[in-house]
């Protein structure tokens, strides 16, 4: 890892699956140990579904093309960083998680963000993109979640449950 060469006089506006706003966050149902990682992991700031063989795994890839996401994956400190890494969103295999259904997040979108838009989650890894409500984005699906502040492709957008607009 290289000395640091300079700091930013401006602090970022959030990060990558921090909550953005005050508004109440929630969890989906199931108790206590009801949901944990696939053996592969699950990125925090992506979407997961439900594994086909057990619902009480989660994982970043749909079981088929049109499932359903169960919720959106929250920074709770649970990455493991590995020796040599400086980073990691990666939540080990195995681990309880908490997949939300309700909240407003930071995220980062494969797409040009606008306000009001739907949220769409990858089939194949989770992550987001966005569109109008009832459209086709190629393997994604529509979840219940809009984006509340826009940005441009990789900057950080706030997506929300409870802001519609």
């Amino acid at each position: 890892m290289a000395f640091q060469q300079s700091v930013g006089t401006y602090r970022g506006v959030g990060q990558v699956g921090h909550p953005a706003s005050t508004s109440p966050i929630i969890a989906a149902a199931g108790g206590p140990g009801a949901f944990k990682t696939a053996s592969s992991g699950v990125t925090i700031g992506t979407f997961v579904f439900r594994d086909a063989t057990d619902p009480k795994i989660v994982t970043n890839v749909a079981p088929a093309a049109d499932s359903k996401a169960i919720g959106f994956i929250q920074d709770l400190g649970q990455a493991t960083i590995d020796y040599g890494k400086s980073a990691n969103m990666l939540i080990r295999g195995g681990v309880e998680v908490s997949p939300k259904v309700a909240g407003d997040f930071w995220v980062e979108s494969k797409t040009v963000a606008t306000v009001g838009q739907k949220v769409f989650a990858s089939v194949t890894d989770g992550s987001i993109a966005t569109d109008a409500a009832g459209a086709t984005v190629t393997g994604h699906v529509e979840t219940d979640w809009y984006v509340s502040q826009g940005a441009a492709v990789g900057d950080l957008v706030i997506i929300s449950s409870w802001s519609k607009a």
